[in-house]
């Protein structure tokens, strides 16, 4: 069955751009220590070719605390997707379960509403492919790569996310592991945001994106996208994704239009289903 879709002129796979998605959360929890890990209840679990994600002691923090490949056709039908749910709702913690229209993944929503989910605030997916940056990066940013956890790659990450200090070490020990690349952007001599991609079958996804209070609003974000696509393309990659929060009344979106300038066009919305009583 042919899969590809096409939005916005852009030609697409939702199933190998969920796959490297799921490739980069694994490799996140992967990263953890291990006496970390089980001090905060970090844990990952596959169900067949869905893939759960748990911090325990961040139970709302639903960024983190992920149910994907809920649109895999098999997800539903071999009752993977449901023995995920419940090993999460053991947890008892706030999670999202993204889930896109494409087809195959009917069994999926089905399920989702006989368990009286409901759909919550959606994540837009962007693809662009490796032409080019066709804007230049702000003067007065530098941007440098990571290679190891003696930098403050971590500690941006969490402080920019609003989650605790040990909450640093999900993300320190990403740089110089297999299929990442991991920048800061500095401003006037300090560090002040970082971002990464992950290379995966020739698609890179780009992630971990955050900046410090007193450095938003100088063209960090903007300068780190600008290295991330130059770089995807020296890599040899294809096609580059990224996603966000959909535009809705009264929330943010400087992150979406950085993604827009930056050449990625919009390709699906992927609401996020939680429990009824979490949803928002």
């Amino acid at each position: 069955m042919e899969s590809r879709q096409t939005r916005n002129g852009v030609r697409f796979d939702p199933g190998p751009l969920n796959a490297v998605e799921r490739g980069f959360w694994r490799s996140i929890w992967d990263a953890v220590p291990a006496d970390l890990a089980g001090e905060h209840g970090v844990e990952a679990r596959d169900f067949g070719p869905v893939q759960a994600t748990v911090v325990k002691d961040l139970p709302a923090a639903p960024m983190l605390n992920l149910v994907l490949g809920a649109e895999e056709q098999s997800a539903a039908a071999d009752e993977r997707l449901g023995q995920a749910l419940d090993w999460v709702e053991s947890k008892q913690v706030s999670f999202y379960v993204p889930l896109g229209d494409a087809a195959g993944s009917e069994g999926a929503r089905a399920l989702l509403e006989s368990r009286r989910y409901e759909r919550g605030y959606a994540w837009m997916k962007f693809v662009r492919d490796a032409h080019p940056p066709r804007f230049s990066p702000p003067s007065g940013v530098e941007v440098l790569p990571v290679t190891d956890e003696t930098e403050p790659f971590g500690m941006i990450a969490a402080t920019g996310f609003g989650l605790p200090p040990w909450a640093s070490a999900l993300f320190a020990g990403l740089p110089g592991r297999p299929g990442w690349h991991c920048y800061l952007a500095c401003v006037d001599g300090e560090a002040a945001a970082c971002a990464a991609m992950f290379i995966q079958s020739g698609i890179a996804e780009l992630g971990v994106a955050a900046t410090l209070e007193p450095a938003r609003g100088r063209g960090c974000q903007t300068a780190l996208l600008h290295r991330r696509i130059t770089d995807a393309a020296t890599a040899g990659c294809q096609t580059l994704s990224v996603k966000t929060g959909e535009r809705t009344p009264g929330r943010p979106s400087t992150s979406y239009g950085n993604i827009l300038r930056a050449g990625f066009k919009e390709t699906y919305l992927r609401p996020n289903w939680q429990p009824p009583a979490a949803t928002s």
